[in-house]
């Protein structure tokens, strides 16, 4: 079978949605279905920045991490490479990412409920959104502030309780997209 672009001609696939949701986990595991290049953008600023994301956090704040990456997810979109691209929770707040996205890329929110993300997020400590907070509470607000740019991707998947083998089905079932032979 041949491989084919996402059905609206538009080759980078963008995965957005709160830390915690497996944008990453699932991104990798897409992108060798379709032969695709995964990237994550917070592997990509980790690089340009040279230090942890949780040091930056902490040394610069983050209005200049939301800079750093709004400024490389920029140049990762405009590329007309078939990418599979892992965003951070807060990328899509930015209306200039969202429009560039709207243009040069599919963008798909995986939607996870609250106590899954919590779960999840649990066993990672380096979220500096998270660090010394109730998490429950964070994610809530996080949530609240978030949901309504996440709903505007293309199309949003629930992951809340699905094998990342489901959900990368689902996906190329619904991009109409067919798998590497």
């Amino acid at each position: 079978m041949s491989k084919l672009s996402p059905s609206n001609n538009k080759n980078n696939i963008v995965l957005i949605g709160h830390m915690g949701s497996g944008k990453s986990t699932l991104g990798s595991y897409l992108a060798k279905k379709l032969d695709y290049k995964f990237i994550d953008t917070d592997t990509e600023i980790i690089n340009e920045v040279d230090m942890p994301i949780s040091d930056f956090f902490d040394k610069y704040g983050e209005k200049k991490f939301r800079d750093v990456e709004e400024k490389i997810i920029l140049r990762l979109i405009e590329q007309k490479d078939k990418n599979v691209i892992a965003f951070g929770g807060g990328a899509f707040q930015s209306a200039k990412v969202r429009n560039n996205v709207k243009k040069n890329a599919t963008s798909i929110w995986l939607k996870c409920d609250l106590k899954t993300l919590a779960l999840r997020c649990s066993k990672k400590r380096n979220r500096p959104l998270l660090q010394n907070k109730d998490m429950k509470v964070v994610l809530k607000e996080l949530n609240k502030l978030r949901a309504d740019n996440f709903s505007k991707a293309n199309y949003t998947f629930n992951v809340s309780k699905k094998t990342k083998s489901k959900l990368a089905a689902e996906i190329i079932n619904e991009l109409s997209i067919y798998e590497k032979n």
